[in-house]
Formats: structure tokens, C-alpha cells, sequence
């Protein structure tokens, strides 16, 4: 038997001999058959491949003598002759191509096993096997595309990329980056546009305290993809580029100066050192300068101020880490303050320390007889001032309760410095520098983990750690809680932690040890509330949400927009909500303590009443959104579910603003208030703001959240038997398996919908259904029954006068027609859609429609009026923020530019649409943009370029097994290797 290999330069052996062709033209014919392999070779495929268009007349006899001596060499039975070709046949282990992708497969199983040295050295014996390029030595003479041959080479190229991509990988698990680093290097260089790549090479440098060099081959990356794609960094190298930039501050922190012997200074007061610190390092530099800059003098005396000591304050919530950090901060600077540290807990989250008591103390440390300390706190007070004045003193207040506590502490010598921690945000105390701490990075929660359970059990746990971390909230104590009970448990999974915090009931109970308990802290910042504030924190924690709107503490306890404000910055003092810019924020353990005290209260009608009115707020704001962003999905009806509203109409126009940015802001909320709802048996409320949506679902392309939504509140009207939700909700997420291609799923959603509503004898639901489901009909192809759909519902449009129904009905016949093969009824219906349109001002039906009729004119060669409707089209999306549409347009604009031969311009709209698409997660619109983009950089000879976006192509071809753009991504790749 001949063995054949492809792998490089072709050779074929027999019997262990050499036997490759020598003639171009022999060689030229096996290559073809080879690549076909298995599989009949049409005599055209073959005379194409040959000679192109222009065989002589001599060909096929031609063709049959070299068959014939590839026989003698190869054996009688090696090729068999076929109806109108030929096949040849060739055993898996002959071909080492294909041996070549046995072996990845293999070496992926072992990989997925977990084992990897076994799978690194397997990976590297399959990709011994390459050569060179595949068929490096090989030229068609005629159009190699007849064969598909350029598609055959670039499939074996992107497997071999592929593999030695995994093989990285796995060589990674074991540790090895530093010796990858060459042979990484050597592939960034050779494809310097292919960004999994370059990610490796960042991470092996990084690993390995190259973190510079890390950087700047990111910097190299992007200065690439931007010149040649004209596009930003995909978002894997990017975020890698972040996680680099915000790594390890010890990298660059600089070390102490050392100092020789210090003498041991009258006062020690500072807790022991936390032997666990973590994270946080550049922020303990940032606060150990602050403290130890030289005294304030010269230029502050020049301008008549008096100089003063620096305040540093910190402020966070309970069990933020306050004091540890404090506390390491102090010890970082205590050789720059040797006549003495200070220190004092001033218990401001209980029964808070006197400062007559606090000073006693601070006198009696500084050397002072306690019978000469005077009893009045501001004789106290002078006193101390007089006993730090002259010295190098650091004074740490912990845990403060207030201003009017800390100002007899404070020393006026400007060579001293203090350093307080505090729950609230003091903000009355002059100068001070402040500080806001919040919860730690997951890698910094590990870490912490990491220290108290050891190396090896977070390595061989390393998800369950994550899991315990992200269930503690990353908060600093919940996590030393968590690592001293697996610390203590040595025989335990780290997973058995993990799902005790499962249950978020159960967390405060299981995040106790010791003296150590996460509810008593949050207790001791709770009591320090007055009952107003109590009661809104416990609402807060009974509607379960993790961030809300300013004005839903209005709503929460029905009182007016700006007392609810009032309140809720109240809480935001006491450091037990967060305040982030978009709404008010509750960290899930504070949360859980506060939905905790509302079931103490045992009144869960309070509750329900209070996420009533809250959905009702979020109803009234919805009903406004959707009347201001006209055309797309149409809910229909409203709903009679109660709308909540205590503003004025400018109060509500204020908390709505831009409808577009105020859903983008608020749609987690929105959402999770629909799901909330759902689940209180608030069902109308739910499915009517789930319903009222689903036009801004669309609008923005969230899909996540429009199945999310959609899916609770239907839920809950199958649950309660609510018939008039379930049909518009059906109909509702038919509409989104119709934006996702899913045209089954859409068909069965419409059926069911359609059912209920004749039931109900809704008629404007019955047209909505069946528009819609002409849609899908017409999309699967089947004309005849999109047709009769669009014609029952445009009769009930008009029944019911509905000028934009039918407008809608009217583009989903243009549509028909038109992948019918019917331009002129196409153009007609699409024409008379589109002046109702205008009329109604619907600019978004007149951005989709005027995109549908320009691709039938330019099909009938109507190109200058294809690109104004187009240009026009991609207009309106701009104004209306409608992303994916921005993308469609331009990337048929980057289409027509590209068959007319204006390929800058088609470049530039290409490469637009592909961000565009990206940017709203459309895979589809992506690969097809990339691919047009590929062959745009083909026709200006940007090859690098083209292989680059036709690469990106085949990567999102393979994700959404989109197999006929690929065969088009393949066949322009091949197009690219023979330029």
C-alpha cells in the first residue's frame, strides 16, 4: 500500500520507497485526488484544476494517461474510476494528515481527562508530523478552485493552529510558560493578527515577572489589529490586558528603606501585624506615604496657614477589612515614627468610648502621672496636644463613631499623623484625606482563603474556592470566617462549604467562628438606626434585589420621592447600603441579615404591598419608555396591573430621562423586579411589565434578559391560570425565537398564542400572532402558508383601523415576495409599508423597511437608490440607539460598496459592522460582516488582513455551525494563499 504525505512538501512512499512524482502536472492531479480523498473527483473538477477554462481538446485523454501511470506507481486498485471521475482511496494510516488529526483528538481526550503530560506529549507528536505548508510544492496550473483545493489546504492550516493553540494550553497546566515563551513568540510573529495566540504569549510572560514585556505585547497586538482590521482588540485580549494592569502591586511597590536598628519607641500600642494580609498592597503604599510625608512647613508658613498632621480616614462597611488594613498600614510606617504608635478601638459600632477616657489612656501611655491628668475632657485634650507637640507620633483610632468623638483625640503637631477607620463617611472633619473600602477582588478572596486552608487545597478546589468566596460576597471577615472553619475541618471538601452558603437563609449562620460572626457585626451597625431607617433596610432586604433605583425607597415605605431619598442616603452614611451611580446597592450578606429581621416581623403582607408598589413604580416608568420609542415590538395592551406614582410629571420625567439610557441603566433591576414579582404571586404586575418590555428588549438586543423576564412572569401565569398574560406572553417570546432564527420554537409560541387569544376574542392579539408567524413561515421558506398567515392578520388590522398593523403586515409581504423571487409585488408592499410608516413617524419600521427595499433594487441593479435607502436606514438606527440595525445597515452597505469596487468604503462600513454586531453579542451578523470584510481585503491585496477576518469567520462559523459561510470563508482563505 502507498502512504501519502501532505504535511509539507508531498511525497508518496511504497513499500518504504520514495516513489513522488516528478511531472508538475502528475504531481498537480494526486494532490487534487488527495485532497479529495475518499471522495469521487469529477473529470470537470479535474480539467478545471488542470487547465482552468481553456482544456485543450486533448484533455481527458491526457487526464486518462496520467491516471494511468499514478496506477503503475501506485497500484491498479489505488484509483478507481467513477461515473464521469475518479476516487482515491487511501487507509487512515497512510495519510498523515489525517494521522495528524487523530492524534489532536487523541491528546484532546487525554486533556479532558486530566491528564496532562500524557496529552502534551501527544499533541507533540502529531504535530511533528507538519513539514512546511501544506502541499507546499504543489501548483494547480488551471483554477485551483474548481477541486476545492485552496479550501482544503486553509481547513488543514486552521486545524494545525488549532492544535498547537491547545497544546499551549495544556503545557500551561503544567507549569511550563517559560519554556513556551520562544516557540509562542515565534507564532505571534507569524500570525500577528491572531489574538489567541498573543493571549498566551501575554500570560506566559506575565507568569514568569516579564510583566512589562507582557504589556507591550499587547501594545504591539493592538497597533496590529487596528492597522490592518481597523478594530479594537477582541474582548479576551483585552480583559486579559486588564487583569495584567490591575495584577500584583508588589511588582512595582517600592521596598522600604531599611533602617539600622531603631530604638524601641515609648509607646507600642499597635495589634499585631495581620500575618494574612492580602490584596490591598497598593493601597496600603498609597496610605503609608499619606502618613509619612515630611511635616507640612515652609510654603504653608509663607502663606500665613499653620501647618497641620495628616488625617487619613477609612471608611467602609462592616467587616470590610477596615482594621486589618489599618493595622498594616501602621506597622508599614512605624519606623518613621519613633517616639511612639498610639492605638485605640473606639467601639463606635456599640457603646462608643468617652474621649476623656480615651485621652487618660493616651496621656498615661505618653508617660504622663495619671493623678496629673486633669478630669475635664478639653483640659484633657490641651494636654495631649502639649505632651505630642514636638514628636514623631502616630495615633490610630479605630473604629470611630463620629466627628464630635475624634476631635479631642487629634494632636496638632505636624510631624504626628492619624489614621481612623469608621463605618460612616466622615466628612466634617477638615483636611482629611478619604478613603471609601469596598470588598475584595476574587483573586484577592482566594488569596485570603489561601492562607488559612494552604496552597495545595485551594490549587486541587480552586472553583469551590471561588464559589465560597462569591457566596461570602468577598467581604474581608465573611472570607476569614469561611477559611478558619475549613481550617479547622481539614477533612472537609472545600465544595461541602460551599453549598452550606448555597443557602443564603443559612449564611449568617454558617459565617460564625469563634469570636468571630458576620451577624453581630452587621447588628451592631442596624441598632444604630432609628426605626424609619430600620424598616426601609428591612424592606430592602424582604423585595431581594441586589441594586435599586433612588426612588424606590418612595415607593418601598409610600412616601414622597425626595423623604425616600433622604432616607436611603441615610443608609448610605451608615455604610449599610452603597450608593454606585446608577441606584443603591445592598451587599448580598447585609441583604440576607435585613430579609432576616423581616421575618422576625412576621409580617409578610408588608412585604408583598411594598414589591406591589415597587413594581407599580417601575410600571409607570416602563409605560412612559414605551410610549416615547415608537415602532418594533408592540405589547399589545398594557395590562390593568396598579401603577405606583407619588411624583409630579416633571419628578417622573426626571427619574426617566432618555428612555434608551434609562433602560440600559436600570434593566438589571427592571428584570429582577419582574422575577421578584413573579415569584410573590404579583402575577399581573409581573407579566404586565415583562410584556411592556419586550419592544426595549428588542430595541438593544437582550435577549438573556427578554427570555428571563418573559419566562418568570409566564410561569407565574401558568401557575395562577392568568390566560390573558399567557398568550401575550407567548406571543412575546415566539417574537424573540423569530431575532434568534429559532423558527420552530417561534411557530409553536405563536400557535399557542393564537389559540388563547380566539379564545379570548382578543382580535389585535389574533393579528399580532399571525403577522409574526407569517414571519417564520416565510423564513422556512414556505410561501404559501407565510402568505395566507399575513393575509388573515392585515384583514383584522383593518378591521380594527390599526395603520401601523398593517404597515407591520405589509413589510412582512414585501419580505415574502421577495425570497419568493418576486421583485415587483416585493417593491409594491415594501413601498406602501413604508409611507404608513413615515406617516405614523415609525422610524424604526422605516429603518428595517427601507433596508428591505433597497436590497430588492440593488438586486435589479438600482444601486444609487439601494444606497440612499440604506444610508437613510442606518440614520434612523443611529438616532434610535438600535445597534443591531446600525450593524445590518452598514454591513449591506459594505456589501454593496465591495460589488461595485469601492472597497475603501466597504472596508471601512465593514469593519464598523463588525463592532457593531460584536458589541451586541450577534455571532451571525459577525461571521457574515467578517467574511465580507475578508473579501474586501482580498480585492485591495491586503492579505495579512483578509486571512486575519477570514480567520475570525471560520472561529464563529464553527461556534453557530454556520457551515455555508464557512465553505465561503474557506474558498476566499484559498484565495488568499494563491495571492
Amino acid at each position: 500500500m502507498a502512504s501519502f504525505a501532505i504535511l509539507g512538501p508531498l511525497e508518496v512512499a511504497v513499500a518504504g520507497r520514495t516513489v513522488t512524482p516528478r511531472s508538475g502536472r502528475q504531481r498537480a492531479l494526486l494532490a487534487v485526488l488527495l485532497v479529495n480523498a475518499g471522495r469521487d473527483t469529477g473529470l470537470a473538477q479535474i480539467l478545471g484544476a488542470l487547465w482552468g477554462d481553456a482544456p485543450p481538446d486533448t484533455a481527458v485523454g491526457q487526464v486518462q494517461t496520467l491516471i494511468w501511470r499514478l496506477r503503475g506507481v501506485l497500484g491498479d486498485d489505488a484509483i478507481a474510476t467513477r461515473p464521469g471521475g475518479y476516487r482515491l482511496t487511501v487507509a487512515d494510516a497512510d495519510l498523515d494528515a489525517r494521522v495528524f488529526a487523530a492524534g489532536a483528538a487523541e491528546a484532546a481526550a487525554l486533556a479532558r481527562s486530566g491528564r496532562a503530560a500524557e496529552a502534551a506529549r501527544r499533541y507533540g507528536e502529531a504535530l511533528a508530523l507538519w513539514r512546511g505548508p501544506v502541499l507546499a510544492d504543489v501548483r494547480l496550473p488551471g483554477d485551483p478552485h474548481a477541486a476545492g483545493f485552496p479550501a482544503a489546504v486553509a481547513e488543514l492550516t486552521e486545524l494545525r493552529l488549532a492544535v498547537e493553540r491547545d497544546r499551549v494550553d495544556v503545557e500551561f497546566a503544567l507549569g511550563r510558560h517559560a519554556e513556551l515563551i520562544p516557540a509562542l513568540h515565534r507564532m505571534v510573529d507569524a500570525e500577528p493578527l491572531r489574538e489567541e495566540l498573543r493571549e498566551r504569549l501575554m500570560l506566559a510572560l506575565h507568569r514568569t515577572g516579564r510583566r512589562a514585556e507582557a504589556l507591550e505585547t499587547y501594545r504591539r497586538g493592538r497597533a496590529a489589529t487596528v492597522a490592518e482590521l481597523g478594530l479594537e482588540p477582541g474582548r479576551g485580549l483585552r480583559e486579559l490586558h486588564r487583569r495584567i494592569l490591575d495584577g500584583d502591586p508588589l511588582l512595582d511597590a517600592a521596598e522600604p528603606a531599611p533602617v539600622a536598628s531603631p530604638p524601641a519607641p515609648p509607646a507600642a500600642q499597635l495589634p499585631m501585624d495581620a500575618a494574612d494580609f492580602v490584596g490591598r498592597h497598593d493601597l496600603a503604599s498609597r496610605l503609608a506615604a499619606l502618613l509619612a510625608a515630611p511635616p507640612a512647613g515652609g510654603p504653608a508658613a509663607d502663606a500665613g496657614q499653620a501647618a497641620a498632621p495628616p488625617v487619613v480616614v477609612v471608611s467602609g462597611a462592616a467587616g470590610s477589612g477596615k482594621t486589618t488594613l489599618a493595622v498594616h498600614v501602621a506597622h508599614l510606617v512605624r519606623d518613621r515614627f519613633g517616639d511612639g504608635q498610639l492605638f485605640v478601638d473606639l467601639r463606635g459600632g456599640g457603646e462608643p468610648h468617652d474621649p476623656s477616657t480615651v485621652l487618660g489612656r493616651f496621656l498615661h501611655a505618653l508617660g504622663e502621672d495619671p493623678r496629673a491628668v486633669p478630669a475635664d475632657t478639653d483640659e484633657r485634650a490641651a494636654l495631649f496636644r502639649a505632651r505630642t507637640a514636638g514628636r514623631r507620633l502616630l495615633v490610630v483610632l479605630d473604629n470611630a463613631a463620629g466627628e464630635n468623638q475624634l476631635r479631642p483625640l487629634l494632636p496638632a503637631e505636624p510631624g504626628c499623623a492619624v489614621l481612623v477607620t469608621a463605618r460612616r463617611r466622615l466628612t466634617a472633619l477638615p483636611g482629611a484625606h478619604h478613603v471609601d473600602l469596598g470588598v475584595f477582588a476574587a483573586d484577592e478572596a482566594v488569596d485570603l482563603l489561601r492562607h488559612a486552608i494552604g496552597d495545595g487545597r485551594v490549587a486541587a478546589e480552586h472553583v469551590d474556592c471561588l464559589r465560597v468566596a462569591e457566596r461570602c460576597g468577598y467581604l474581608p471577615l465573611a472570607i476569614r470566617i469561611a477559611g478558619a472553619r475549613l481550617a479547622a475541618r481539614p477533612h472537609w471538601p472545600v465544595a461541602k462549604l460551599a453549598g452550606q452558603l448555597a443557602d443564603e437563609r443559612a449564611r449568617l449562620d454558617v459565617l460564625r467562628t469563634g469570636d468571630l460572626a458576620v451577624r453581630s457585626s452587621l447588628a451592631t451597625s442596624y441598632h444604630e438606626l432609628d426605626p424609619t431607617e430600620r424598616r426601609l433596610l428591612r424592606l430592602l432586604g424582604g423585595v431581594d434585589l441586589p441594586r435599586v433605583p433612588g426612588w424606590a425607597a418612595a415607593a418601598l415605605l409610600d412616601r414622597s420621592p425626595a423623604e425616600g431619598e433622604e432616607l436611603t442616603e441615610r443608609l448610605v452614611e451608615a455604610r449599610l447600603v452603597d450608593a454606585d451611580g446608577g441606584g443603591y446597592r445592598l451587599h448580598d450578606l447585609v441583604r440576607a441579615y435585613a430579609r432576616e429581621l423581616l421575618d422576625a416581623d412576621g409580617a409578610p403582607g408588608e412585604r408583598t404591598a411594598a414589591l406591589g408598589r415597587l413594581t407599580g413604580g417601575w410600571l409607570t416608568l416602563a409605560d412612559e419608555a414605551y410610549r416615547r420609542t415608537g415602532g418594533g415590538f408592540r405589547r399589545g395592551v398594557a395590562g390593568a396591573a396598579p401603577r405606583w406614582s407619588r411624583w409630579t410629571a416633571a419628578e417622573r420625567d426626571a427619574a426617566l430621562g432618555d428612555p434608551v439610557a434609562w433602560f440600559e441603566a436600570s434593566r438589571g433591576m427592571l428584570v429582577g423586579t419582574v422575577r421578584r414579582a413573579a415569584a410573590a404571586g404579583l402575577v399581573e404586575p409581573a407579566w404586565n411589565l415583562a410584556n411592556t418590555l419586550g419592544r426595549l428588549f428588542e430595541l438593544r438586543e437582550h435577549l438573556d434578559d427578554w427570555a428571563g423576564a418573559t419566562t418568570a412572569a409566564l410561569d407565574a401565569c401558568v401557575a395562577a391560570d392568568a390566560d390573558a398574560g399567557r398568550a401575550w406572553l407567548l406571543r412575546s417570546l415566539g417574537e424573540r425565537h423569530l431575532n434568534l432564527d429559532r423558527l420552530d420554537d417561534a411557530l409553536a409560541c405563536f400557535d399557542a398564542a393564537l389559540a388563547r387569544f380566539e379564545r379570548l376574542g382578543e382580535r389585535r392579539g389574533q393579528a399580532l400572532a399571525l403577522r409574526a408567524a407569517g414571519t417564520a413561515y416565510r423564513l422556512q421558506r414556505r410561501d404559501a402558508e407565510a402568505m395566507a398567515a399575513l393575509s388573515r392578520a392585515k384583514a383584522i388590522t383593518v378591521e380594527l383601523g390599526d395603520r401601523a398593523g398593517q404597515a407591520q403586515v405589509l413589510f412582512g409581504v414585501g419580505a415574502a415576495h421577495r425570497v419568493a423571487g418576486r421583485p415587483g409585488p416585493a417593491e409594491a408592499a415594501f413601498r406602501q409599508a413604508l409611507a404608513i410608516f413615515g406617516e405614523l413617524g415609525d422610524r424604526f419600521g422605516e429603518a428595517y423597511t427601507s433596508t428591505s427595499l433597497a436590497l430588492v433594487l440593488g438586486g435589479r441593479g438600482a444601486d444609487a437608490d439601494a444606497e440612499a435607502l440604506l444610508a437613510r436606514a442606518l440614520g434612523l438606527c443611529r438616532e434610535l440607539g438600535y445597534r443591531r440595525g446600525e450593524a445590518i445597515s452598514l454591513g449591506h452597505l459594505g456589501e454593496l460598496h465591495l460589488r461595485t469596487g469601492a472597497h475603501e468604503r466597504a472596508v471601512a462600513e465593514l469593519t464598523e459592522a463588525v463592532a457593531g454586531a460584536r458589541e451586541v453579542g450577534d455571532g451571525i451578523g459577525e461571521l457574515i460582516a467578517l467574511r465580507r470584510l475578508g473579501a474586501a481585503y482580498l480585492a485591495l491585496g491586503r492579505l495579512p488582513a483578509a486571512r486575519s477576518a477570514l480567520r475570525y469567520c471560520l472561529a464563529l462559523c464553527r461556534e453557530h455551525g454556520e457551515d455555508g459561510e464557512r465553505e465561503r470563508a474557506l474558498r476566499l482563505l484559498g484565495d488568499v494563499r494563491a495571492g
